[in-house]
């Protein structure tokens, strides 16, 4: 066979030095270019995916970078490794803040592994990205209301419900749900509620409740915020 006929061949694992080389030396583009050479032969490889999908966002290519991300992410859970699926899903949200589903995604392998507390926590911060651009609300609403499913009476998901509620013009619903989490507590946490009753109806009557509340001792049923 001609010398320029033969192919050259192919070592996943010098390859992959020089990518880590270039990536260390901040050259995305080269790094990206050797990546690009390991999934070429390996798509569903998801260290390498988890390697490239943030270079491709910093270089612009956002809908590449997403893929890389999801992919990893898949290729992680379906071998088992939770942990590892839950960092790309994580990562992938700080990315992509808007994208609902990466919340919860990362929500629901916390909560598969009996960490209610990180799952709601995902949940939370998912929601105050979803709450700030107009169109994105509701989707923010259904991150807090599944954060209280987890825990329905963990202060900060019902005050930032109440206050994402009273943006979209449903403010009854907010008071609702405020004064249902009220019933329930005392001490520091119930002015908090009323402060927030007040601030979504501010009435001599919602003031007057909101100055005289947290004079009674707090109850065991309260959360953290």
């Amino acid at each position: 066979m001609a010398f320029w006929n033969r192919q050259a061949v192919y070592d996943r694992t010098q390859v992959l030095e020089a990518a880590e080389k270039a990536r260390g030396r901040r050259r995305i583009g080269k790094a990206i270019s050797e990546y690009k050479k390991i999934l070429a032969v390996d798509p569903d490889d998801a260290h390498v995916n988890s390697r490239v999908a943030p270079l491709l966002f910093k270089k612009g290519l956002k809908d590449e970078a997403a893929r890389a991300f999801s992919r990893a992410a898949r290729v992680f859970s379906e071998k088992g490794f939770a942990d590892k699926a839950l960092a790309m899903y994580v990562q992938a949200a700080t990315h992509f803040p808007l994208d609902d589903k990466l919340w919860s995604q990362a929500a629901g392998i916390s909560s598969e592994r009996g960490r209610r507390g990180d799952a709601v926590k995902y949940l939370m911060q998912g929601a105050s990205h979803l709450a700030r651009p107009k169109g994105y609300r509701q989707q923010a609403v259904v991150l807090l209301e599944r954060a209280l499913e987890l825990d329905p009476h963990h202060l900060g998901a019902t005050l930032a419900l109440a206050r994402v509620l009273g943006r979209m013009g449903r403010k009854k619903d907010g008071l609702a749900r405020l004064e249902n989490l009220a019933s329930q507590l005392g001490g520091p946490a119930l002015k908090q509620v009323r402060a927030a009753q007040f601030r979504l109806s501010p009435t001599p009557a919602s003031l007057w409740r909101w100055l005289t509340a947290g004079r009674r001792k707090q109850l065991p049923a309260s959360r953290e915020k």
